[in-house]
């Protein structure tokens, strides 16, 4: 499925009265309508590739997320001189229409809604003339469920609330607002859907396709975020202990989970297809266009560029580890006695040419480290295989990890059975084995072997697993909201002393961020989150 996507534009001409009617009632036989268009499985598979290559927009996976989901959590920050920018990390929002912070986020998040709906709504009308058609038809509407469910549990952590978008849209629709739990509604419903006619794995050429499992983890994280800890088991169950068995496993090597050459393999629940098939196209004085109907448009991630190790023609200024997590990592040595290696997979940090003699970051472009007591975003860099990143990273981007959901499972036994810490303990030692330390329990930090006697002990040393597992793949946010970390006093000084941005955080807003005001302005029905 790797390929460079083409895009499938459904227009519909716009009849103007005139007395030179005639002239105008004009019907491009290039371009498609929703007349000739959406009357076979092609075009419904078309359109279905459309909505995929949405993943790629800048204000989806392309890029601005990750401000969102990995900067403004503690794992990370900003410094960049782009002051509007690193404010949005620091929870400073003055203008609700910066582009970078939430309005493009919004905007691409509701264009690939709107592309999914047309899927969604096209496929049930379209006629087919056999079983084999019938099932194809089936599994492109589950995708595309699967796909609008994804994006409205995004817009859901953003932004808390949104707007209901659930059928093809024309122009001067205005929709009525829904909220937080009307948007897990939608999701949960289009995820109990998909799981029916999502096959469990695809043939090669597909590879990469939403699955089953796909539909099944999500479905177990939306569960997790209202603490229904019950549905959220069963969820996952079919990927821990279900027929999902078959299909799913750990990774012998931690970093296979984020190099290009071994994407969609056996612990990737759910990634994000990229490709460098089309560089970024640029004008005349070399800036980067952003327009998405350019047909032969980027469909590489830029995030290497911005969130990298800052050199000269290496990432931009734009994004920091937080310490704390590399003392985290050397807090505990493996059963080797050396250190976590998941701690040179994730971080550029101060000691790593010490700690690891003969190393070489970027082919070898850095040698040594100049740059301080600053620590830097390794994982997912693209510095395995190249000397300096650019704006068409090819390196898929796994949202969901077959860790991730074990140790998800975990945290559902422990809220369901606090008496049986134990039987939680054996997910997060099966992650903790990969990467050669000890079962929580025979660890040699007291801290650490005390967390199986306990389930509040637990459960507080999971948050620590879960960082050292899956820092920087945009999970920590949703975490911190799953969390509530922020709800007491003692909770948010934690947060501040690892983050001092939090020392700006406001509960009774900031859990979410302001609704771009463009978009609450062209809509009467829509309000802006409390407190903005």
């Amino acid at each position: 499925m790797k390929k460079a996507i083409k895009y499938i534009f459904v227009v519909s001409l716009i009849f103007l009265a005139s007395c030179n009617q005639d002239l105008l009632d004009l019907t491009n036989p290039n371009v498609p309508t929703t007349a000739t268009f959406w009357k076979t499985t092609s075009d419904l598979q078309s359109g279905l590739t459309a909505t995929y290559s949405q993943f790629t927009r800048p204000g989806n996976w392309g890029r601005w997320i990750y401000f969102r989901y990995d900067l403004t959590s503690d794992e990370g920050y900003s410094k960049s001189g782009w002051v509007e920018l690193a404010d949005w990390t620091r929870f400073n929002y003055s203008n609700y229409n910066f582009i970078q912070g939430n309005s493009l986020v919004y905007k691409d998040h509701y264009k690939q809604i709107f592309e999914a709906n047309q899927v969604i709504y096209y496929g049930s009308l379209i006629k087919v003339s056999s079983a084999t058609d019938s099932a194809t038809v089936k599994k492109i509407v589950a995708q595309a469920k699967f796909i609008r469910a994804f994006d409205y549990f995004n817009l859901n952590i953003m932004f808390g609330r949104g707007e209901l978008v659930i059928n093809p849209s024309k122009p001067g629709d205005v929709y009525p607002m829904i909220n937080s739990n009307q948007m897990d509604s939608i999701a949960i419903k289009d995820l109990n859907d998909a799981i029916v006619d999502l096959p469990a794995t695809w043939s090669a050429a597909d590879k990469g396709r939403i699955t089953k499992g796909a539909a099944y983890a999500l479905l177990g994280k939306i569960y997790m975020q209202r603490h229904e800890w019950q549905n959220a088991k069963n969820s996952f169950y079919w990927l821990v202990e279900g027929d999902g068995m078959a299909y799913y496993g750990l990774m012998t090597n931690y970093t296979d989970n984020f190099l290009p050459s071994t994407e969609n393999n056996k612990e990737s629940v759910f990634e994000i297809q990229f490709s460098n098939a089309n560089p970024t196209p640029t004008d005349m004085n070399n800036n980067t266009i952003y327009d998405d109907n350019i047909p032969n448009m980027n469909v590489g991630s830029s995030r290497s560029k911005f969130m990298g190790l800052q050199d000269n023609n290496l990432a931009w200024p734009d994004a920091n580890v937080r310490p704390w997590l590399v003392t985290e990592y050397k807090k505990e040595k493996t059963v080797s006695n050396t250190n976590d290696s998941r701690l040179l997979a994730n971080i550029f940090y101060p000691a790593m040419f010490t700690d690891n003699p003969g190393i070489t970051c970027y082919n070898g472009t850095v040698t040594r480290w100049h740059y301080g007591t600053l620590c830097y975003f390794r994982k997912y860099s693209d510095d395995a295989f190249k000397a300096i990143p650019d704006y068409y990273s090819p390196t898929n981007y796994r949202v969901i990890r077959f860790a991730d959901i074990l140790l998800c499972y975990a945290e559902c036994i422990a809220n369901l059975n606090p008496s049986d810490v134990s039987t939680a303990a054996t997910y997060v030692d099966k992650v903790r084995a990969r990467v050669k330390l000890s079962t929580l329990a025979n660890s040699t930090i007291p801290e650490i072997a005390a967390s199986v006697t306990s389930s509040d002990l637990f459960l507080k040393r999971l948050q620590t697993e879960r960082t050292l597992e899956l820092c920087f793949e945009s999970v920590r946010w949703i975490d911190l909201k799953r969390w509530g970390l922020w709800n007491t006093p003692g909770g948010l000084a934690e947060l501040i002393a690892r983050d001092p941005d939090f020392a700006n955080f406001d509960v009774t807003k900031h859990t979410v961020m302001p609704l771009p005001q463009l978009e609450v302005d062209n809509n009467q029905n829509l309000k802006q989150n409390s407190g903005y």
